[in-house]
């Protein structure tokens, strides 16, 4: 039996350089390593996601100096025990990938998540960008959703949904595989 342990750290506060060396040098200073992040800018704020392991005493270093790590960042932490990324996703048989481009209005991330989970598949990460068209100027929309499809479910019933919603919102949407 493994004696590796899992950890998830979530944090906000004023974006400013170094945060991402400073949170980094933190855990690394008490022995976890990283296994997977989401780290970005939001408007002024900067939000970090991530699972990191160790062992049980590590694990336990890095939540006793929690504070500290506040301090140092002026980042509001959060961290929960977590299941390793292999225990949580094993019954996944095939990920998936959804993208959607369209003008920028109000409801396309809505759109799609409902109709993802009302088919019973799992969102594992979620990404969404507004820009400018290059030419025109006009407000653009960008969603990337990475998805893993249970037994039962195939890709070809998530493109029908995924067109329903594509037609309602007025959606380029993509839907295929990643295996």
């Amino acid at each position: 039996m493994s004696t590796e342990r899992y950890l998830v750290l979530s944090a906000l506060g004023p974006d400013r350089p170094g945060l991402v060396a400073e949170v980094t040098d933190y855990l690394t200073l008490r022995g976890v390593n990283i296994e997977d992040s989401r780290m970005a800018i939001l408007g002024a704020e900067f939000g970090v996601l991530l699972l990191m392991s160790g062992s049980e005493s590590s694990l336990a270093q890095v939540e006793a100096d929690r504070r500290s790590l506040e301090q140092k960042t002026g980042l509001a932490v959060v961290m929960r025990p977590t299941s390793s990324p292999e225990e949580h996703r094993r019954a996944a048989v095939i990920p998936g990938l959804v993208t959607a481009e369209a003008l920028d209005h109000e409801g396309i991330v809505r759109a799609v998540a409902v109709a993802i989970a009302r088919m019973g598949i799992n969102i594992v990460s979620l990404e969404t960008a507004a820009y400018n068209a290059p030419v025109t100027g006009s407000p653009l929309f960008r969603l990337e959703v990475h998805v893993d499809l249970p037994r039962g479910i195939w890709l070809a019933q998530l493109r029908v949904q995924m067109a329903e919603v594509a037609r309602a919102e007025n959606l380029d949407i993509d839907v295929r595989s990643l295996v």
